[in-house]
């Protein structure tokens, strides 16, 4: 009598995971870098949007890989269809530099994990999908901390062209006033001498390994910026991670997080969320629907909560005390113009 094994384990399925652009060369070079890269993914190629909507894969897969400009139906209206009839997956779009705009409504509107802009390295993208499946299998705590960010956050390599992008980072390169990507996907800054030290120090943390911190004024002279140049997190040789920051920017806690971290009461939390957004105390007063004298006493009790002695000391403790993430839900939006 053959004995079975109890303890055997059931093979796990593997992870589907759909292409889609219109161009067969482009499919066939990824077919390519997946084979040289032995991932073990159930992989199906799609050179026609309108037959992904009828596939059974598009509704088991894990990750759905689309180019963005594709001619009848583009990525983003595949990707709302595939929505409307339920799909899951985690998506990631493939797009051009001049495509920037589009990549920002899919990631705002139809839950698209990455987007790569051509060209990039095979690497990457592969990288981003084992991420992707990661994520959907509810393993890859690391891959949303990059968009949870309020800093932009973008991933270069040794030509400087641009792999990755979080969700801050799409917004600071679409609005092109910081840093912006040329025809080559090339990150560029807005002007020539910023570009040149920028592409420098990149070089110098490729062969130095030593993190550096730049400052840098968008196109109109306006907003100051720091860049943070650093290697990447997995310490490849040839990749290095930018961290741009609006040093004027910063997320403002909403009202219940303030009454929760200085023990404020609702309308104290009230006056304080107004003067952390920038109000005079006669504008808060206002904006919270009180007389100027209660809006002074309640001043006086914030000062006392906080131990603090000035008004402008107080701001600066509310607008920093909040980790610089965007979970908050009450950031003030994003001003890359």
């Amino acid at each position: 009598m053959k004995k079975t094994c109890l303890s055997q384990a059931v093979p796990t399925p593997k992870p589907e995971v759909l292409f889609v652009d219109d161009e067969q060369v482009v499919l066939d070079g990824i077919r390519r870098a997946l084979v040289e890269m032995d991932v073990d993914w159930e992989i199906a190629f799609f050179d026609n949007p309108h037959a992904v909507l009828d596939a059974p894969q598009a509704m088991s897969c894990k990750v759905i890989v689309t180019d963005l400009r594709m001619p009848d139906m583009n990525g983003l209206e595949l990707l709302e269809r595939l929505r409307a009839k339920g799909m899951e997956a985690e998506a990631i779009i493939l797009t051009g530099t001049g495509d920037m705009a589009s990549a920002l409504e899919a990631i705002n509107n139809l839950r698209v994990f990455r987007y790569y802009t051509k060209p990039y390295p095979s690497s990457r993208l592969v990288e981003g999908i084992a991420d992707a499946i990661r994520q959907r299998e509810g393993t890859a705590v690391q891959t949303v901390v990059a968009d949870r960010l309020s800093s932009a956050v973008l991933a270069l390599d040794a030509a400087k062209r641009i792999g990755f992008m979080n969700k801050e980072g799409a917004k600071l390169v679409a609005a092109g006033a910081v840093l912006f990507a040329d025809a080559a996907g090339r990150c560029r800054a807005s002007t020539p001498q910023q570009t040149a030290m920028l592409h420098r120090s990149i070089d110098k943390v490729l062969t130095e390994g030593e993190p550096t911190v730049l400052a840098m004024m968008d196109a109109a002279g306006e907003r100051q910026y720091s860049i943070l140049v650093d290697r990447d997190d997995n310490g490849r040789a040839d990749s290095v991670l930018l961290f741009v920051q609006d040093i004027h920017r910063y997320p403002i806690p909403s009202v219940d997080n303030l009454r929760r971290l200085f023990d404020f009461s609702g309308s104290e939390a009230k006056l304080a969320h107004e003067l952390a957004a920038g109000f005079d105390l006669k504008e808060a007063a206002k904006r919270v629907g009180i007389s100027v004298q209660t809006a002074r006493t309640y001043l006086k009790i914030l000062f006392g909560k906080t131990r603090t002695k000035r008004q402008a000391e107080l701001v600066r403790l509310f607008v920093t005390a909040m980790p610089p993430t965007l979970s908050d839900g009450n950031d003030p939006p994003s001003d890359y113009s």
